[in-house]
């Protein structure tokens, strides 16, 4: 297995959040963009889905997870940057 990231990702301004550029198109993608295509919806071309691409479309939820365990039980979690 090709250990070599496949996708490109880039940081939003103010933000700790990323986007995904589309490898064959270069447009900006959405996590958002997913839920409704499993393709780019600039050029179709096909977004297959690696643990690097997991690990993008799940960060929003794990780190939602950790901040409702630091609530209820602080300084017991602490998310990777």
């Amino acid at each position: 297995m090709d250990s070599g990231k496949k996708y490109e990702f880039r940081k939003l301004k103010n933000s700790s959040d990323k986007i995904l550029i589309c490898p064959k198109c270069f447009e900006l993608l959405f996590r958002d963009d997913f839920e409704h295509f499993s393709c780019c919806p600039y050029c179709d071309s096909p977004i297959e889905i690696s643990d690097e691409m997991e690990d993008y479309l799940l960060k929003p939820i794990v780190d939602n997870w950790i901040s409702n365990q630091n609530q209820s039980f602080p300084g017991t979690f602490h998310p990777e940057s």
